[in-house]
Formats: structure tokens, sequence, C-alpha cells
């Protein structure tokens, strides 16, 4: 019985871990999807002990003042499980207007 039960938390654990993970997403703007703008963001951001992201430093942005603003506020709010902490994490974002 013991061995269902950390099973089932272990299951819940993981399940709760994918969940905030897959949160995780990058939208195009609506102003540069309106305007069928393509561009490009090349970031690195940390993640403390908490799960939370910081540090973004946006490395390269094509063009400039169209996504860069969007992209680190979305990054802000991503969320990753406690007690991993990360440095330097690459993200490369393409936009493709469609």
């Amino acid at each position: 019985m013991e061995t269902i039960m950390r099973l089932y938390i272990l299951a819940i654990f993981t399940l709760f871990s994918s969940l905030a993970a897959a949160s995780n997403v990058i939208t195009y703007p609506d102003r540069a999807e309106k305007l069928r703008i393509d561009g490009e963001v090349n970031l690195l951001y940390d993640v403390n002990v908490y799960g939370e992201t910081e540090n973004i430093r946006l490395m390269s942005i094509y063009p400039k003042y169209v996504f860069d603003r969007s992209v680190k506020q979305q990054v802000s709010r991503w969320r990753y499980p406690k007690g991993e902490p990360r440095k330097d994490v690459p993200l490369k974002v393409i936009f493709k207007a469609n």
C-alpha cells in the first residue's frame, strides 16, 4: 500500500512539473502579428531556487523595439520546478508571420 501511495505522489508531482513547464510559451505580439512582421530574439535568463526566471538578458533582437518588450515580459512570468536553479539558459525565439 505504501508503494502505491509513493507512486501516486510521484505521478502527481511529475504531472504538476510538466504542466508548469508546458505553460512556458511565447506568443506572437498582437501588433507585430497584425503588421505581419517577422523577427528573431536571442536571450539568456536564470532560474532561481524558487523556480522563477530572473536576470533576463536580451542578446540580439531583430527588428529592434518590436518583440523585445513582449518576449521579456512573457519569459519573466515563466515558472519552473522549485529547487532546480539554472544559470544562463539560452532561448532563441523566431517569429514568422503567416
